[in-house]
């Protein structure tokens, strides 16, 4: 509270309002308004420890198991359930909420390269499709480039992965 709101809340009390006018005019609760009105000096916050929770002894399993993968509240509560955890599914969502938004907000750096100086290449077969050519069936295959600099991005479809071509 402002040192102005707790004098004129003491000036009010001396002209004779009530603690619930008092409470009314500076929008606080007549206990609130009562406790300023016979308060000798500005009121001083101070901030508490936590409490503890029955969760503590599981977070840093949690951080894990949310490091591994996306894993939802719900499955999180179940796992701590298979520990034998007695935590409620009201506490484990908050804190899954908000390591989640804390991994979120991570900031990702991109790796930068010169131009012509790296790229990175990957190979894929498909299983599922067959190409046939001159009535024989072939796999298939996919090429692709990604330049460092530029992210430009090259697919080749090929049904031989061997570098040199029939003559």
């Amino acid at each position: 509270m402002e040192g102005d709101k707790w004098m004129d809340i003491r000036s009010d009390y001396k002209k004779g309002l009530s603690y619930k006018e008092i409470g009314n005019k500076h929008n606080i609760d007549w206990r609130t308004a009562k406790r300023y009105a016979h308060s000798d000096h500005k009121p001083t916050y101070e901030l508490t420890e936590p409490k503890s929770s029955k969760l503590d002894p599981y977070k840093k399993q949690i951080d894990v198991w949310l490091e591994e993968a996306p894993y939802s509240a719900i499955r999180i509560q179940e796992k701590l359930e298979e520990l034998g955890s007695q935590c409620k599914y009201t506490i484990v969502r908050n804190y899954v909420a908000s390591k989640k938004s804390e991994l979120d907000s991570k900031v990702t750096i991109r790796f930068e390269t010169m131009p012509g100086l790296q790229a990175q290449v990957d190979w894929a077969h498909f299983d599922e499709h067959r190409i046939i050519i001159d009535g024989e069936e072939r796999k298939l295959y996919c090429f692709l480039i990604i330049l460092g600099f530029s992210r430009m991005r090259y697919i080749e479809f090929v049904t031989d992965t061997v570098s040199n071509p029939k003559q």
